[in-house]
């Protein structure tokens, strides 16, 4: 499976950051070190987690552990609220104390395992977070701070453990769906540097040109062109960011055909030239 490292810009003063993805967001398969919670909202996506394969429908939660590789794609008219935070969102002596992380990672990750009722809490309080970001209390930070205290008490207390919980297969349609766009995810991580042709791609899925384009569309929601472009930006801006490679270097060796591309979608995707983007989010001293 094409892994990639991504690093979630988190509020500094926080440990926390909030985000709205719809169904035009493809999340190709990752890991970052903080943890993640997300609640779909509307339509429907199929997640993967390290080697298994769900699918969610509105109202479910997936909950991603540090290092887990995840993967999501989404109906076009879904819409899913995420959440993503790390140690540094509460008290330092608490974590130390409880041995939160620990207890974190032994949590089973799907809301198709968890008690409606832990459910119910859990999205109540995840929607008063979502309030909570849309205004400009002075508070707000205090506020949300509390709320993932709470969340997180709910998550100890009340999920059930890896162990407790029986996964069920996943319907063979479904199956062979994951088990296609992961071909497909593995061939762009292998060859998104060289050019990619449509044939490349449909031979490697196993399918005619035709038939892959509309299977593409259909179940991801951009065409597979957008998907490699997007793919392409995503490894750039990583590169860009965490080593001292020339931007030149990284535009020419990122596999566009024309600088003039790569800036044009570069600054569509991220709100920023290259340069704009170093400045800003340079890791390397």
């Amino acid at each position: 499976m094409a892994i990639y490292l991504e690093m979630p810009n988190l509020d500094p003063k926080l440990g926390f950051k909030f985000l709205i993805n719809e169904g035009d967001i493809l999340t190709t398969p990752h890991w970052h070190r903080e943890y993640e919670l997300i609640l779909l909202t509307k339509g429907k996506v199929n997640i993967g987690i390290n080697d298994k394969q769900f699918q969610l429908s509105a109202g479910g939660m997936a909950f991603f552990k540090g290092g887990d590789i995840h993967y999501i794609v989404a109906t076009p008219d879904s819409n899913r609220f995420v959440f993503q935070f790390d140690m540094s969102l509460f008290n330092e002596n608490v974590v130390k104390k409880m041995d939160l992380a620990s207890h974190l990672n032994k949590l089973s990750q799907v809301s198709l395992f968890w008690d409606e009722k832990i459910n119910r809490k859990l999205r109540t309080i995840l929607q008063q977070i979502v309030n909570e970001e849309s205004n400009n209390q002075y508070d707000k930070e205090f506020v949300i701070e509390g709320l993932m205290y709470r969340l997180i008490a709910c998550m100890l207390r009340e999920l059930p453990k890896d162990d407790e919980v029986k996964v069920p297969g996943i319907n063979i349609q479904s199956k062979t769906i994951l088990i296609t766009l992961n071909k497909v995810f593995s061939f762009v991580e292998k060859n998104y540097r060289t050019k990619v042709t449509l044939e490349d791609v449909s031979k490697a899925a196993g399918f005619s040109p035709y038939y892959f384009t509309k299977f593409f569309k259909k179940n991801v929601g951009q065409t597979f062109i957008e998907f490699l472009n997007n793919y392409r930006i995503d490894k750039a801006k990583w590169e860009i960011i965490n080593t001292d490679t020339p931007i030149s270097s990284i535009l020419n060796q990122g596999g566009f055909t024309s600088d003039k591309t790569f800036y044009r979608l570069f600054k569509k995707q991220v709100g920023l030239s290259p340069k704009q983007y170093k400045n800003k989010y340079n890791l390397v001293k």
